[in-house]
């Protein structure tokens, strides 16, 4: 039966190659992949890139963990110089998309990426996967706007999150908020996949409050027994809850600054699947992410190991006095 889950494959690398990224004769394209790839997806997306006249690369580099896990290998750091787009595929860690290489790279408009890390086959073929994208990236890009033009913003949840952060108005990739909506087709820009969000660094030293973790959580997983979190002027300063908040802490003793807070993020994706895969409740549309560790990818300056994405479900956000999400329904 797996093999037959090629044939969704192949249909969908199509999508990807020539709708999603625009993949042009003569372009190159790099795949970035890790021993726990999901290879057909790598090897579908191969075969489209080959079939609109493009190169591919397809690179396997090793598993990334709790060390290193934002670090691509010196070798792929210098191959990113000739790639004309990126597409990371690791199934261990974010490595390819929050490298320090690659957020220079996309800043200067060299390259234009598509993160699928830490993705199955499943997120290829169901729930976010099959939304409408051009809606979903008209959206996100009209309340980015909305989120830019604010000073502050709320989440909170009727478990007990209740935190506050101010609005960074740095550009980065070209607006202050970073619209992740399965697009990208030019120079500078960036998409997962599936997709369907909106985020930013929060301003610096300016996130506190209660984060009320029901969701799941990257490296850690899903479970019923949700994290408490307070957070003190952009850093964490207690965790308290059962075995998921132990082992948080246990990377924030043993990782080097995994206690800053590095991004706000909003999903949009009307599809997606409540199933305790972070990478797909994330983008849902209503849920909100907070991600402790590395916020190169953001803009910022804060480098570190991680990256650990923390979904709360059926949440309200709002940028100043105006609501976006309530109760986990996107609203505005």
């Amino acid at each position: 039966m797996r093999q037959l889950r090629v044939i969704d494959a192949v249909s969908m690398a199509q999508k990807l190659v020539r709708l999603h990224l625009g993949i042009q004769p003569g372009e190159q394209v790099l795949l970035v992949t890790d021993p726990l790839t999901e290879m057909e997806m790598a090897w579908a997306l191969a075969g489209a890139i080959q079939d609109v006249g493009a190169e591919y690369t397809l690179t396997v580099m090793p598993s990334r963990h709790m060390e290193r896990a934002t670090e691509l290998t010196k070798i792929l750091d210098a191959g990113l110089q000739a790639a004309d787009v990126i597409i990371g595929m690791n199934g261990s860690s974010g490595a390819p998309t929050y490298s320090k290489t690659v957020a220079e790279l996309l800043a200067q408009k060299r390259i234009r990426a598509m993160s699928m890390v830490m993705r199955s086959m499943d997120n290829w073929t169901r729930g976010g996967a099959l939304a409408d994208y051009e809606e979903l990236n008209r959206k996100g890009h009209e309340l980015a706007d909305v989120w830019a033009a604010g000073s502050t913003v709320t989440v909170r949840t009727a478990l007990g999150t209740d935190f506050t952060a101010g609005v960074t108005k740095d550009p980065v990739m070209g607006h202050p908020v970073i619209v992740e909506c399965g697009i990208a087709r030019e120079p500078g820009k960036e998409a997962a996949f599936s997709d369907g969000e909106i985020s930013q660094r929060p301003l610096a030293g300016t996130a506190n409050g209660t984060l009320v973790i029901d969701g799941p959580v990257a490296k850690i997983g899903g479970g019923d027994d949700p994290i408490h979190i307070e957070v003190r002027n952009g850093k964490v300063v207690s965790v308290e809850g059962g075995r998921r908040a132990r082992q948080l802490q246990r990377i924030l003793d043993t990782v080097p600054g995994a206690d800053h807070i590095a991004e706000i993020g909003l999903g949009l994706n009307p599809m997606s699947l409540r199933n305790n895969d972070f990478e797909e409740e994330k983008k849902a549309a209503g849920s909100v992410h907070v991600a402790l560790g590395s916020d190169l990818f953001y803009g910022g300056t804060h480098a570190c190991d991680v990256h650990l994405d923390m979904v709360m479900r059926d949440a309200t956000f709002m940028v100043d006095d105006k609501v976006i999400a309530e109760n986990g329904r996107v609203v505005a």
